[in-house]
This record gives C-alpha cells, sequence and structure tokens, in this order.
C-alpha cells in the first residue's frame, strides 16, 4: 500500500493525532529546538545529548503516550538516543527555567499566527477594543522522595510553581514564569509579570494579583488596565467617591458600583469598586465578591462582571494540563526537571487548543471549539501515536507534507479536521452536582463486602 493510501486512512480514523504530529514536526523541528536552547540556555551545554532528543522524549511523556521518561526512552532505544537513561535524567535536572518559558513563548507566538488564519474559530473577544490577559499561578504537586535529600521527609516536597498568563480569546498560555521555590508567594513574582504588561491590554487576576504595587504600576506607568478582587488584606484603606450605585441584576446575583481612591507611595488613583453580591453563598459562606478596575465607564459593570467570570478559563487550563496531560511527573522531584516538564505540556495544551480551532473552522462555528474536549482529543492523540509512527516513518511523513509555511499549516489542519467525527470528541455534559448522600456508619479504616450488603439490600427489597 502506498504511504499516501495509509495517511488517508489515518486521517479518517485519527485527524487529530495526524494534525498534532503535522504541527510538531511544522513548530519543533530538531534544529530550531536545539537553536532555541543555545539562546537560552547559560549554564548548559548541548555535548553529546541534544536538547531536541530530551524534549522529544519528554513530548511523549506530556501527551500520555508513554508513561514515564524511562518508557519513552525504551521506544525511541539507546541506538537511536545515543546516551544511558541516566544520561537523560542528568541533563532534565539542569535544564535552567527560562529555555522552558522560551519554548512556551515561541511556540505560542506561532500558534497564534496559526489561529488568526482561521476567522471562522475566533469567538467574540471578552472586551472588545482591548486585548485581554488571564494571569493565576499553579504550586507543582508533590513528588516521589527518590532524591537522596528527601528520602528522611515526611513531608510533601514541592518542586516548583509556574504563574501563567492565558490569551482567553485565542485559548493559548502564551507565557509561564517558572519558579523553582515551591513555597514562593506570587507576590515575589509581580516585577516579572509587569514585565509583560502592554499598553492597551486588560490583566484579570485573583484577589492575590490585586495588590496596591500592580494597580497602580498598570494603570499608572503601564498605561493599561485591570479587573482583579479586591483583597482587604492587600487593599486595606480606600476613601468612597460618592454613593454606591445598584447596577442590577446578573445571573444568580445583583451589582453594585461606587468610585473609590487609593494611594500607594504618594500616588493616587481613581477606581471602580464593583460589587456582585450573591443569591447563593460560595463554598467558602461568601455573599460578596468585590472587584476593582480602572477600565472607564462606557465598560459596563456587567461587562467587568462578566469578564472577571473568565477567570475560570485558566483554571480549566491547569485542570486539563494535570488531567487530559502529563504536565507533573511525580518522578520528577529535582525543580529544572519538574519545571521544564510543566512547559512542554503546557505546550501541547496550545497545540491540542489550535487543533480544536481548527476543528471549529471547518465546522465553521467558534462554539465548537468550546464542545470540543481536550481529555478526548488527548485520548486519540496517545492511542493512535504509536500506530500511526509506525506506518508512516519520520522521512516519509516529511516527504508528504514539506516545510510549510504558518498559513499553509492553517489550511492544512483545517483541511484534516473536517474528518473529525464531533460525536467521538464532544465533551460529556452532566447535570447539577447533588448533595453527597449521607454516610450510616463506619470510617476509612473499616470495610464491608459488598456482595453482602447489596445482598442485604435486596433481601430487605
Amino acid at each position: 500500500m502506498r504511504v499516501e493510501d495509509l495517511l488517508e486512512r489515518f486521517k479518517e480514523e485519527s485527524p487529530i493525532a495526524v494534525m498534532t504530529r503535522l504541527a510538531l514536526e511544522q513548530i519543533l523541528d530538531d534544529q530550531r529546538l536545539d537553536a532555541l536552547f543555545e539562546r537560552h540556555a547559560v549554564r548548559q551545554k548541548c555535548g553529546e545529548l541534544l536538547f531536541s532528543t530530551v524534549a522529544d522524549l519528554m513530548g511523549l511523556v506530556a501527551l500520555k503516550i508513554k508513561s514515564s521518561v524511562n518508557a519513552a526512552y525504551k521506544q525511541r532505544t539507546k541506538e537511536r538516543v545515543g546516551v544511558a537513561i541516566a544520561s537523560i535524567y542528568n541533563k532534565l535536572q539542569g535544564i535552567e527555567p527560562a529555555v522552558g518559558r522560551a519554548l512556551v513563548c515561541e511556540t505560542a507566538e506561532d500558534l497564534l499566527t496559526v489561529v488568526g488564519h482561521m476567522p471562522k474559530a475566533q469567538p467574540a473577544p471578552i472586551l472588545r477594543g482591548y486585548r485581554t490577559r488571564i494571569v493565576d499561578g499553579n504550586h507543582l504537586a508533590g513528588t516521589e522522595h527518590r532524591i537522596e535529600e528527601l528520602r528522611t521527609l515526611g513531608a510533601a516536597a514541592l518542586p516548583g510553581q509556574c504563574i501563567a498568563v492565558l490569551d482567553p480569546d485565542h485559548r493559548l498560555i502564551v507565557d509561564v514564569i517558572p519558579c523553582e521555590d515551591g513555597h514562593a508567594s506570587e507576590c515575589s513574582l509581580f516585577p516579572q509579570i509587569l514585565e509583560l504588561v502592554e499598553p492597551g491590554e486588560v490583566w484579570i487576576g485573583d484577589r492575590k494579583f490585586g495588590s496596591q504595587l500592580m494597580m497602580t504600576t498598570i494603570a499608572l506607568d503601564k498605561r493599561s488596565h485591570f479587573i482583579f478582587r479586591h483583597a482587604l488584606g492587600l487593599v486595606p484603606h480606600w476613601d468612597p467617591i460618592g454613593r454606591r450605585q445598584k447596577i442590577g441584576r446578573v445571573e444568580g446575583a445583583t451589582l453594585y458600583e461606587q468610585s473609590i481612591e487609593i494611594e500607594y507611595q504618594g500616588r493616587g488613583l481613581q477606581l471602580r469598586r464593583i460589587t456582585v453580591k450573591l443569591d447563593k453563598p460560595t463554598r467558602k459562606g461568601e455573599d460578596e465578591i468585590h472587584l476593582l478596575t480602572n477600565l472607564p465607564q462606557r465598560v459596563s459593570a456587567k461587562k467587568v462582571a462578566a469578564a472577571y467570570r473568565r477567570r475560570w478559563n485558566i483554571e480549566t487550563a491547569f485542570q486539563h494540563l494535570a488531567q487530559s496531560l502529563n504536565s507533573e511527573i511525580e518522578t520528577l522531584g529535582y525543580p529544572q526537571a519538574a519545571l521544564f516538564s510543566f512547559c512542554m505540556a503546557t505546550m501541547m495544551f496550545n497545540l491540542l487548543s489550535t487543533i480544536k480551532s481548527a476543528i471549529a473552522e471547518a465546522k465553521g462555528s467558534p462554539e465548537v471549539a468550546d464542545e470540543v474536549s481536550t481529555y478526548f482529543a488527548a485520548k486519540e492523540v496517545s492511542e493512535s501515536w504509536r500506530g500511526l509512527a509506525i506506518a508512516i516513518n519520520d522521512e516519509e511523513f516529511q516527504s508528504l507534507f514539506g516545510k510549510m509555511t504558518l498559513r499553509q499549516l492553517s489550511r492544512t489542519m483545517v483541511d484534516i479536521a473536517k474528518h473529525v467525527n464531533l460525536a467521538c470528541v464532544r465533551k460529556s455534559t452532566r447535570g447539577p452536582k447533588k448533595p453527597p448522600t449521607k454516610r450510616k456508619s463506619g470510617n476509612r479504616g473499616n470495610h464491608v463486602a459488598t456482595s453482602r450488603v447489596l445482598a442485604n439490600s435486596r433481601g430487605a427489597r
């Protein structure tokens, strides 16, 4: 059978896997990866083991094609990799955070261009006329105590954290700020976040980002805008300007607005304090949410509240990174290795988001992208990857497509996306959560025989 015929079969049966491999071949070729490493690595050198080889192995793990670094190494075999597995781990634990960050930023820039050539996939912007950025931090989960210095400790070993910046209008994480200190607070990373702020943007964040330093710098120095949740611990004092006014109703809440003024290091800043009075308290018992923003009055309080509600997009992205992809590997205890693994998974998340946009473009509706399940998309890739690699080797795959521009890549992905069966990758919907059933007796230390419980229940009927 001809290679072209094999490819057509995979397009029909596993189009998402074909799109994933195509995008990786085009934007992550070995020469580009090694050049990226040369530009951003300071202490570590390429040596015999190339950075592109390590990235290739970690890509297999991030996409859950292989369960561990060692399993990925065995698939590639020592003959192809050229070094022992110990060299792989030594390389991983020395990759500097700047390298992983550059990998995310540079590939995100390319994918933004690819998505930009998909006009039918673009949803309405969250705030028309502004470029929106959602920021949040993610502390990596504790790892196994394989490192000698950790073996005598009972506490969880935290390998680090990442601040992620999401572009919600294009569904891509455009930047990350890796930090090797798992105990560091987000406040310690504010200077690095502020370096990213540009005029004409709106930065949205939870209460931990709503400090007086952040707000005055964004508004007065960066000439930009923000929507932060008001934290009394960070902004304890403010002067009201006029009375609080009732704005109206939104879903599940009533809106109020009041103009206030704060002062930080001798600099005054006038803000809008928008209160969302909830009909039902949150799980923490809070019945009011206060938002601070410097957006002009032409952006209504309802639009501000709706924009802040989209902050959950980045929480959803973190959930996909942890569950649909393999972003936090328990066996990678060294901070630099763990952070690079997270950055590699972030890049794969962006790739899957681009594929979802290609499907939306092919189907002619931006809403389709939100209907596609990241879990099912990643599952198709992990299940089909090995067969695709065996049927069509790297040389054959490259000869079928050649080197493309980003516009050509976008068009080719959309053509392949036309083969996607939405029924196979659509999200599973569920009804509202029901309260948990109250347990009659017992605790985690006891146990019961399920067969006897069922027999007694049926006998009682």
